[in-house]
């Protein structure tokens, strides 16, 4: 056994957490192309419209207590960028 794996092993068994083997399922699913890093902003291109509704969907679920009113003018503001992984053109995870 080489000492990468041996050293990835243990800090999984260790740490109870997983990071490692999280982040080379995650790798590998985007070498498979089924996963994708997008940065998207208000463009006015359908597809990132249709992207940053979701955004604003996802947001206004996790923070309740958040004005929805900022949600929508922060997601949809021109000079906004947020980071997204897409799954079939759908939102799995964001960075804003």
């Amino acid at each position: 056994m080489d000492q990468n794996n041996n050293q990835d092993s243990t800090l999984v068994s260790n740490t109870g957490i997983g990071f490692l083997q999280r982040d080379k399922n995650v790798k590998n699913e985007e070498d498979k192309g089924s996963l994708e890093f997008r940065v998207i902003k208000n463009d006015g291109e359908l597809s990132s419209l249709k992207l940053l509704t979701d955004l604003k969907n996802i947001i206004s679920k996790q923070l309740p207590k958040m004005p929805k009113e900022y949600i929508v003018r922060l997601v949809f503001d021109k000079k906004h960028e947020s980071m997204v992984i897409v799954n079939s053109n759908t939102i799995i995870l964001f960075f804003i």
